[in-house]
């Protein structure tokens, strides 16, 4: 039987008696492949892999590139890593190894890591030990928390960059990276979301290299309001800044259901202070984050929020798409989407049976799947539609 290939594979690497390589690594798992703690929870569901443990050799386990398209290999550099002859010849092995489909994301956990030689001399490092430009020291909680929070967000977008085939190998430069797959839309309304969205931006323009589209200054006089828009929505990430005048605005809304129908990445930052003569019922099943009372840690919140949809949209319709090959059927059509069906999915599936003849349509979505409510829901609207995951196809 033919089996499936995952579109990336993540392989994490750290010194056994490193402590605080081993938390980063479960936050890491936590993060692109499901919560440890909860995992029954959404999650990405890219194979994670720890390589930490020493065997005969003096070194840990191999790591073989063909299980999967694309692998990432992060480094969690800290003072035993760096002084661990075996870690090092490990370390020199996987480099030599590396091209556009198989990458390695060094992480300093601590100052004289960049020295390490192994051939990493020419790759950017993630600085654990540098949070918002001060330095902080990882083996106190609160600062260890912040480190976590930057390392997630740099792997999420260098993730992002590797599945989306972004950057070819050769064009890796030590002091830079060059520029980026992803790109945010902020939405909002100007008359109580321009501000916050304004800082906001200053934030991602200061702390990563990522395109933003901020309507005020990035629409050229003398061009077509809607359709430009119209195109930069649907190659961007929606970031809703979700205010009481925002389901007011036209335009709002109508970023909203262009990103929808599009399938683009969306999540929505809930800002409202005394409330909605209306709530625009486009902005349910996606997911939400509020700023909270420190501007800073709620502009990450939202930044790695964003970037874990951008990259979990990506990476789950390749997958499906897998599946759907791999589980055709000559009487059925399998159509994926990303995220967990709703009844705008119903324009889609208008589209589709208009061309299917005598053949059923499965749409498939990714695990786990929606409880019994949300199904009976699109049941009663379409009995002959199936909605299903991966874990339930037969």
């Amino acid at each position: 039987m033919t089996r499936i290939s995952y579109p990336l594979n993540m392989y994490i690497v750290w010194h056994p008696s490193s402590k605080v390589g081993k938390e980063v690594a479960e936050e890491l798992y936590s993060t692109f492949c499901r919560d440890y703690k909860n995992p029954l929870s959404r999650g990405i569901g890219i194979p994670v892999y720890f390589r930490f443990q020493k065997l005969e050799s003096d070194r840990p386990l191999g790591i073989d590139f063909r299980d999967a398209e694309k692998n990432a290999v992060v480094l969690l550099i800290d003072q035993e890593y760096y002084l661990d002859d075996g870690f090092r010849e490990y370390t020199e092995e996987i480099v030599s190894r590396i091209d556009d489909n198989n990458r390695v994301y060094p992480i300093a956990l601590f100052d004289k890591a960049y020295s390490i030689g192994c051939n990493l001399s020419n790759l950017q490092f993630t600085d654990a030990t540098k949070f918002l430009g001060k330095k902080i020291s990882l083996d106190k909680d609160k600062h260890l928390t912040k480190a976590i929070r930057k390392i997630r967000t740099e792997l999420l977008h260098d993730c992002a960059r590797l599945i989306l085939n972004f950057q070819p190998r050769e064009e890796d430069g030590e002091s830079d990276r060059i520029g980026s797959p992803v790109k945010l839309f902020l939405s909002h309304a100007k008359k109580d979301g321009e501000e916050i969205t304004k800082r906001f931006k200053r934030f991602i323009e200061e702390n990563l290299k990522l395109d933003v589209f901020f309507d005020t200054v990035d629409i050229a006089n003398g061009y077509d309001f809607a359709k430009q828009f119209e195109r930069e929505v649907k190659h961007s990430a929606l970031v809703v800044f979700h205010t009481d005048e925002y389901s007011n605005r036209e335009w709002c809304r109508r970023e909203v259901l262009i990103a929808k129908k599009h399938k683009s990445p969306i999540v929505v930052v809930h800002n409202i202070s005394e409330g909605e003569k209306r709530a625009f019922p486009y902005l349910g099943n996606m997911p939400t984050t509020v700023i909270g009372d420190k501007e800073v840690i709620g502009f990450y919140r939202i930044l790695n929020l964003t970037l874990y949809q951008v990259l979990n949209n990506a990476y789950q319709l390749m997958l499906l798409e897998q599946y759907s090959n791999l589980y055709a059927k000559e009487n059925a059509i399998i159509k994926s989407i990303s995220t967990p069906p709703e009844l705008l999915n119903f324009i889609d599936i208008k589209r589709y049976k208009e061309s299917l003849g005598e053949k059923k349509l499965t749409m498939l979505y990714p695990d786990p799947p929606l409880g019994v409510e949300e199904l009976m829901v699109l049941s009663d609207l379409d009995d002959d539609v199936q909605f299903l995951t991966p874990i339930n196809l037969v």
